[in-house]
């Protein structure tokens, strides 16, 4: 009988589970890299008191995942920037394609607390050579 109420338990807590979390996945255009360069993603939650819990990743022409991060937390009223150094990925082009794509997680709707940008930048200089700000949605 204990192990009837258990499993009763775990249907009940995977069902509210997969209603309470929502995914958004935003996609960057794709941008090329040179080295000396790094892409920069960066996230402001300007709403979510929560905080917003992002997955990221980066993906080269051919849809491999090139860097990636789970469960990234953006505090309330923060940003929060990852990196990409061309420099260190090992690949012998001296340029190459990559996007990135963000998957929102979290109750409601936090894509619309959320604000990231992409750009990318001279490592020696700071210049930003390309920038990307993804609009919010309207209401």
């Amino acid at each position: 009988m204990k192990h009837r109420n258990v499993m009763v338990l775990v249907v009940a807590f995977l069902a509210l589970g997969a209603t309470r979390a929502e995914a958004i996945i935003i996609n960057y255009v794709p941008v090329d890299i040179s080295l000396g360069q790094t892409a920069r993603l960066t996230f402001a939650n300007i709403g979510e008191r929560q905080g917003i819990i992002i997955n990221y990743r980066f993906l080269d022409s051919d849809g491999l995942v090139i860097a990636q991060e789970r469960a990234l937390t953006v505090p309330f009223g923060k940003m929060i920037s990852v990196d990409l150094n061309r420099d260190d990925l090992g690949r012998t082009e001296p340029r190459i394609q990559i996007r990135a794509e963000i998957e929102i997680l979290g109750n409601g709707n936090p894509s619309q607390s959320l604000r990231q940008t992409l750009e990318v930048f001279d490592n020696v200089t700071g210049k930003t050579t390309v920038g990307f700000v993804e609009p919010p949605d309207p209401d």
